[in-house]
C-alpha cells in the first residue's frame, strides 16, 4: 500500500486530494508521553475517514521505566479509544538516550504489551535502521517492523525481521493536499489490523478519560500570532479559549487549547 504518516508538523491536510494523488493507508500521530495528544490527532482521523482512507494510529515513546511504558500505553489507547483502527497500534520509539540496551527493550517490551492489553488491538513498531539493527532484541520481531531507511532502493538492514511490514522510505515526500513535506511509504498487509473500534479492556492504570479538545504545546520562539495563523484562528479567539490576559507572553511547553475544527 502507497502510506503517508501524519502529525501537527503538516498542519492542515485535503485528505480528499491526498486520496485522489494515489495514497492508499494514512498513519496519524495520536499521543506522546503520557500526557500529549497531537492537537491536530482528531480532525486528521475525521477528515481521514471522511475521504474514505483507512487509519492508524502511532504513539512517540518517550518512558524511561516500565511504570512510565505502562501510563504511556494507557494514554495512547485513551486519546484512540472509539475510534476505528485500521492498521497495527504503533510505537515510535526513536530517541531513548540515557538508557541502557537492556533498558530500552524492556520499555519497549512493556509498552507493546500493555497496548494490546488495554486496547484488545495488536501492536507494532516503527524504528529506524539503526535502531532495527543494533538496539531492538529479536524477540521484539513477534511484533511488524515498520522501518525508517532512506537513500536505499529497499530496505536494506540486517534485522531479526528480515522484510519489515511497512517501509519509510523518505521524509522529504510531497503529496497534493499537503503544504510541504510528509513521510512516504509502503505497507504491506502485516500492517493492517482488522478494522474495529479501540476499546479499553483488561487491567491498566487508572486513567482519565482523554480530553478531546485540540492543544497544541508551545516551541521555543512561538507567538500566539503565529500559532493563530498555522491552525487557522485567531489571537483574540485563542487568548478567550485559553484565558490568556497577555497574548504576548508564552512559554514553551504551555498548552495551548484549540477551536476544534473539522
Amino acid at each position: 500500500m502507497n502510506g503517508i504518516d501524519v502529525s501537527q508538523w503538516q498542519g492542515y491536510i485535503d485528505f480528499s486530494a491526498v486520496k485522489n494523488a494515489g495514497v492508499e493507508f494514512v498513519y496519524i500521530k495520536a499521543s506522546e508521553g503520557a500526557e500529549f495528544t497531537d492537537p491536530f490527532f482528531y480532525r486528521n482521523y475525521a477528515n481521514a475517514v471522511q475521504a474514505g482512507l483507512p487509519v492508524g494510529f502511532y504513539h512517540y515513546l518517550t518512558a524511561g521505566n516500565a511504570d512510565a511504558a505502562r501510563a504511556e500505553a494507557a494514554h495512547f489507547v485513551a486519546v484512540t479509544e472509539g475510534l476505528t483502527a485500521s492498521g497495527k497500534m504503533v510505537m515510535d520509539i526513536e530517541d531513548m538516550r540515557g538508557m541502557s540496551r537492556a533498558q530500552v527493550n524492556s520499555v519497549a517490551r512493556t509498552f507493546l504489551e500493555s497496548v494490546e492489553t488495554y486496547s484488545n488491538q495488536s501492536a507494532a513498531i516503527y524504528a529506524d535502521a539503526c535502531y532495527a539493527e543494533g538496539v531492538l532484541d529479536a524477540d521484539l520481531s513477534g511484533y511488524p517492523l515498520w522501518i525508517a531507511q532512506y537513500n536505499t532502493e529497499e530496505p536494506t538492514a540486517d534485522t531479526p525481521w528480515g522484510s519489515p511490514a511497512g517501509w519509510q522510505y523518505t521524509d522529504m515526500g510531497r503529496v497534493a493536499g499537503i503544504q510541504g513535506n510528509v513521510d512516504r511509504n509502503i505497507f504491506g498487509e502485516e500492517m493492517r489490523s482488522d478494522g474495529t473500534i479501540v476499546k479499553r479492556t483488561g487491567e491498566r492504570p487508572e486513567y482519565q478519560a482523554a480530553d478531546r479538545d485540540m492543544r497544541y504545546r508551545v516551541q521555543p520562539g512561538d507567538t500566539l500570532y503565529e500559532i493563530a495563523e498555522r491552525f487557522g484562528t485567531s489571537v483574540p479567539v485563542l487568548a478567550r479559549i485559553n484565558h490568556i490576559k497577555n497574548p504576548g507572553l508564552l512559554y514553551p511547553g504551555q498548552q495551548i487549547k484549540l477551536p476544534m475544527q473539522v
